[in-house]
């Protein structure tokens, strides 16, 4: 029918050209809105400088500071798009410094608290300008928005300094490295780091800090600043963490009544690096029949079978895990639905991904103050998507 075919066409076109003409109108409506907003600003500045100069338009004023020195132009990015030409008078001494608009100040508070909080939600420094161009009809540039985040060096050392609460059921301990750049050359720095299951559920990365190395000091220096902010484990019944012996030794000073799980994926690591490549597939497989046991008991049994089974084959890689049989096994003394969980730091692992897939397209960090911000913005968006989402077997067992 070819009738049908012409009523059909403009039934279906008809609502997108009316949909096109709104985008249009309010493109010019925001036009129209930037243009005022821009008048405004500019009869604000000349109010202000005629207060400043202690004078007024056509009368004279034995107490006048200055004289006004024509005008100079500056540009304004706002949520509604860039006002360019926003003219901003002159004095000839300088006397006048508008405080409406601060010199080089380039972007509206809102505009600012825009970029923090894209970057705080996980979008790349190098990216933020992409997202919001569409926004603002206009780029942030890198460069801005790292000069813009800086402002976030307050709530860095709020999120360091603030108290604790002592409802720390589980403790994972890990390290990420970042490179930073230094004196002479570029350095790699320890990002020390705590990840919480709280007695409510909830997960929360607790803190980090950036160091020279894992030692035992500065985990020790760093766990006691926690315990002095109020985590001081007397909920605490199990710490998750690598083989590191500076980690070890600083748990053992500052958590010292507190359970230790090794976690079994680091211990694998080690265990490989004992056996030659031709033994690794039997031996692992009949190792991860350990942690994969019902409970404490069969686990003992399943390692009894596997160290008869190598140590004559394999001594090193027996001697490995025998040596920390003990706290490879605590994690089967908490609630079977959890052990998964506990068995590993594969939990604080992820989050280590997440800070990778951020970092890595930055290779190098200036200096440790922005290695923190950036870090700070990665766990801030962690702990947002977490808050009030409790692991259901914690809720449960509770």
């Amino acid at each position: 029918m070819p009738g049908r075919k012409a009523l059909v066409t403009p039934i279906l076109t008809e609502p997108w050209r009316e949909v096109n003409s709104m985008e249009g109108l309010m493109e010019d409506f925001s036009e129209q809105i930037a243009l005022g907003i821009k008048a405004a600003l500019e009869k604000c500045f000349e109010c202000e400088l005629l207060e400043q100069l202690q004078s007024s338009w056509g009368k004279h004023n034995p107490d006048r500071v200055d004289y006004r020195n024509g005008y100079r132009y500056r540009s304004l990015q706002t949520r509604l798009g860039l006002i360019k030409d926003l003219r901003v008078p002159r004095s000839r001494e300088g006397t006048y410094q508008s405080q409406i608009l601060p010199r080089y100040k380039r972007y509206e508070a809102g505009v600012e608290d825009l970029v923090r909080d894209s970057f705080l939600a996980g979008v790349s420094t190098r990216r933020v300008g992409e997202v919001l161009e569409p926004l603002m009809g206009g780029s942030v540039s890198a460069s801005t928005v790292s000069e813009i985040t800086k402002a976030l060096d307050g709530q860095v050392q709020k999120y360091h300094q603030r108290r604790l609460p002592d409802d720390v059921v589980y403790l994972f301990a890990d390290a990420v490295y970042m490179t930073t750049k230094g004196g002479a050359k570029a350095a790699r720095k320890a990002v020390l780091t705590l990840y919480a299951i709280k007695t409510n559920g909830e997960k929360e990365l607790l803190d980090f800090r950036v160091a020279d190395s894992e030692s035992e000091a500065q985990w020790e220096s760093f766990l006691n600043h926690l315990y002095k902010r109020g985590l001081e484990g007397s909920q605490l019944r199990l710490i998750i963490s690598d083989g590191g012996t500076g980690l070890h030794a600083a748990l053992q000073m500052v958590y010292g009544h507190v359970k230790r799980q090794r976690c079994w994926v680091h211990k694998l690591r080690n265990v490989i690096g004992r056996l030659r490549a031709k033994q690794r597939a039997g031996c692992l497989a009949q190792l991860r029949t350990v942690y994969q046991a019902k409970n404490g008991t069969e686990a003992r049994k399943e390692y009894q079978s596997w160290a008869k089974a190598w140590g004559d084959e394999a001594p090193a890689a027996v001697a490995c895990v025998e040596k920390d049989l003990e706290e490879l096994l605590n994690f089967f003394s908490e609630p079977a639905n959890l052990a998964r969980r506990l068995r590993t730091t594969n939990a604080i692992e992820r989050c280590f991904r997440e800070v990778r897939r951020r970092t890595n397209p930055m290779s190098c960090f200036n200096n440790s103050a922005s290695c923190e911000r950036i870090i700070y913005a990665i766990f801030t968006y962690q702990n947002s998507r977490w808050k009030d989402r409790p692991i259901p077997e914690l809720t449960h067992n509770t």
